[in-house]
């Protein structure tokens, strides 16, 4: 969470290997926004690289762009000798279900995507179902 949680994994030469998945966004405060029917706002993140950012420290840093790069970049950090960081870009749609969804969670979902729709946002509806669904 820290730029010093990296400048103390390199002062240590801490063997830690770090996987940030990076979408631009609060995600999770977006979904549960979502889960509560209210439409996202203020969620916005600009990022840096995170990689260049761990570069920068003296540690590894590794950035999978696309799925096919996520299982070598990790292979790579595993065996670096030394801390190391994989950024891992993922869509802001992309979903993390909890491992149950009350009836108040799918009630509001529900309503989120009727605003959604009704305020002129129905693209996002159809980018959330093809992230999520069509894999």
């Amino acid at each position: 969470m820290l730029m010093g949680d990296l400048l103390t994994l390199r002062q240590l030469r801490a063997p830690v290997k770090v996987i940030v998945f990076r979408n631009d966004s609060l995600a999770f405060v977006e979904l549960e926004m979502k889960a509560a029917g209210f439409l996202e706002f203020a969620t916005d993140l600009n990022n840096p690289s995170f990689a260049k950012m761990a570069e920068a420290t003296g540690l590894l840093g590794l950035t999978a762009e696309t799925p096919d790069q996520v299982k070598p970049m990790i292979e790579q950090a595993l065996r670096h000798d030394g801390p190391a960081l994989v950024e891992a870009l993922v869509s802001r749609q992309e979903l993390s279900i909890p491992p149950t969804i009350t009836a108040a969670e799918a009630k509001g979902f529900s309503l989120f995507l009727l605003k959604a729709v009704l305020s002129g946002r129905g693209d996002e509806i159809v980018d959330l179902a093809k992230v999520n669904l069509f894999r």
